[in-house]
């Protein structure tokens, strides 16, 4: 198993946990290069509680809300980075934002489902959904398959993310309102915190090829978003 003794990710792994940054179990460039993709990150979801504001639309995607909040949850309070105080917070943050944008994902989200039975059940398969994924995420944490960080069940819902945007830039007919801040700065923070992994973790083949695939997925609904908005694609 790659992930550390169960017991230690509850004690945030190791002392340098406690420190602001922790320059014991990192370098100076794998810090500058994790922390960096972790605050833009932090900048998408005010964008997206900004946009949802601006605009009346949540631009998040109903599983990846669902996701997200979870894993949110769980690294935010049982569980914490070894990775020092700064990140410990920036989790938070990404908590706190997300506290907003799962709220929105259910009153909203069902603009974007089109099954009659899904729809009429909407909030309550949204909420059993995110439960659902809060419990098989803090079981693989739990029994020792995550890192220190939490990266293995940070890049499966960020796959849930890549894909669903996918799904969702065909599904929409107007996508005027869909963000490249968003869609850029997502990509670069996801893209900043590959490269951090092959660094750190150069023998977890699965957790750089997860991210080197949501890397590519990020890049092609750039293209298609782009095509959109010039109106090079239809749907129709």
């Amino acid at each position: 198993m790659y992930g550390p003794h169960p017991a230690s990710l509850t004690d945030t792994v190791s002392i340098g946990s406690t420190h602001f940054i922790n320059l014991i179990d990192y370098t100076i460039p794998e810090m500058i290069l994790f922390a960096g993709g972790c605050l833009l990150w932090v900048a998408v979801y005010a964008i997206l509680i900004r946009n949802d504001r601006k605009y009346r639309i949540i631009e998040m995607p109903v599983i990846a809300g669902c996701s997200n909040f979870a894993w949110e949850i769980l690294w935010s309070g049982p569980y914490s980075p070894d990775t020092g105080q700064l990140l410990v917070w920036t989790y938070r943050a990404w908590l706190l934002l997300d506290v907003y944008i799962f709220y929105k994902v259910i009153v909203d989200g069902d603009k974007f489902v089109s099954t009659p039975f899904v729809k009429r059940n909407f909030k309550v398969l949204t909420v059993l959904t995110m439960l659902s994924l809060l419990v098989l995420y803090n079981f693989y944490i739990m029994e020792g398959y995550d890192t220190p960080i939490g990266a293995h069940t940070a890049y499966i819902a960020q796959l849930f993310i890549s894909v669903y945007y996918l799904l969702l830039i065909f599904r929409l007919e107007d996508v005027t309102r869909l963000s490249y801040s968003i869609a850029w700065l997502r990509t670069l923070g996801t893209a900043m915190n590959t490269v951090f992994m092959f660094m750190h973790y150069p023998d977890h083949h699965f957790l750089q090829s997860m991210g080197v695939l949501a890397f590519v997925m990020d890049m092609i609904y750039i293209w298609f978003l782009h095509q959109r908005k010039n109106n090079r694609i239809s749907i129709v």
